[in-house]
């Protein structure tokens, strides 16, 4: 009997296409899910930057932190979704070298803790990045977010714009970069995996994939997050080395059975969408939009639109060419320049003048 006869019978005894499919999602959650990786699993240069780095208790979570360089300004660097404070690995060496530079790991990422019973709503990552620069003890920065990380500044500022941050926070922004982010909910141009796992479906799906069933999993999110670097990018070998170290940590702490619940702050972006931009458009903050080019996620619109809200009087706008989503990954020393010359410049122009009676 050949398999297009087996298949027939199947097709008839389990009640046609809905059937089968029902007994496929039953026998793979059935399977084990795919063991957590640990420390000692990931490679080599991942366990350096854990190492180069700290563990701090934040409202009883463990975040990771990692910070270098001296001096009397602080430049924090903000991650998005899926990643991690590994984003920045290429880049903070040349910011360390005139600048205090912060990086951290949300909860749910990098190597931050990852519990499962827990929200991970932007009001909640926004909550812990706040108390978390309280611990470090920065009186000021200048801020820089990409992805995810630009929803969880955008509620972070809107909170200041509106006078209800703790008094901390009075002098604390001292400027603004966001990076390729999905800022205006109807321009996200989203990629398959996104519109899954916010669906109704997502938890299901989730625990599916985290079966990783004969490696599809694995397949699947190296194609989609390949998708999402310029389509020009020539460095295939460092380009397949990123997404692979993405997955590992992801991995890492049983991330990858919680995306499900990590990647439900679209949902917040599109309910907190109003109050963000009005607070963004009352912002008196020097503010730079740095974008790729060449982003299929968050394309050239969104900083057009953006440059519509935010007032012209402390707006910079700034396009690295033939770059896509993961810019600090793809472009790292045009990233760092851009970085450096807005910050310098913000720096210069806002130091005091000397009293020389």
């Amino acid at each position: 009997m050949g398999f297009v006869q087996i298949f027939k019978i199947l097709f008839i005894l389990f009640g046609g296409a809905t059937g089968l499919l029902a007994v496929l999602v039953s026998y793979l959650l059935q399977l084990d899910p795919e063991p957590p990786l640990q420390l000692v699993e990931l490679d080599q240069e991942l366990q350096g930057w854990y190492r180069r780095g700290a563990m701090v208790d934040v409202l009883g979570h463990k975040m990771f932190t990692l910070s270098e360089g001296a001096g009397s300004e602080t430049i924090i660097l903000i991650h998005g979704f899926p990643t991690s404070s590994y984003d920045y690995q290429q880049t903070i060496s040349s910011l360390a070298e005139r600048y205090q530079v912060v990086v951290f790991d949300h909860l749910g990422f990098g190597f931050s803790d990852k519990p499962f019973d827990y929200t991970y709503s932007l009001v909640d990552q926004a909550e812990q990045a706040i108390q978390l620069w309280m611990e470090l003890g920065i009186e000021s920065a200048h801020i820089v977010s990409h992805d995810m990380g630009d929803s969880v500044l955008t509620e972070i500022l809107s909170r200041y714009e509106r006078g209800v941050l703790p008094d901390h926070f009075d002098n604390f922004f001292k400027s603004i970069t966001f990076t390729n982010g999905g800022m205006v909910y109807d321009l996200i141009q989203f990629r398959l995996t996104q519109t899954l796992l916010i669906s109704p479906f997502a938890e299901t799906l989730n625990k599916i994939s985290a079966r990783n069933f004969r490696g599809n999993s694995d397949k699947m999110g190296r194609a989609q997050l390949g998708t999402i670097w310029s389509t020009t990018y020539a460095d295939e070998e460092r380009k397949e080395k990123d997404i692979q170290q993405i997955m590992m940590l992801n991995k890492y702490k049983g991330g990858s059975a919680i995306t499900y619940k990590t990647i439900s702050y679209l949902k917040d972006r599109a309910r907190f969408e109003t109050r963000w931009l009005r607070s963004l458009s009352n912002l008196q903050l020097p503010i730079q939009l740095m974008w790729g080019d060449d982003d299929a996620v968050s394309p050239m619109a969104m900083p057009a639109a953006l440059a519509e809200i935010i007032n012209p009087t402390f707006l910079t706008v700034r396009t690295i060419k033939n770059t896509g989503h993961f810019l600090s990954l793809e472009q790292p020393e045009e990233w760092s320049k851009n970085i450096l010359d807005f910050v310098d410049n913000v720096v210069k122009t806002s130091a005091p003048l000397l009293d020389i009676r």
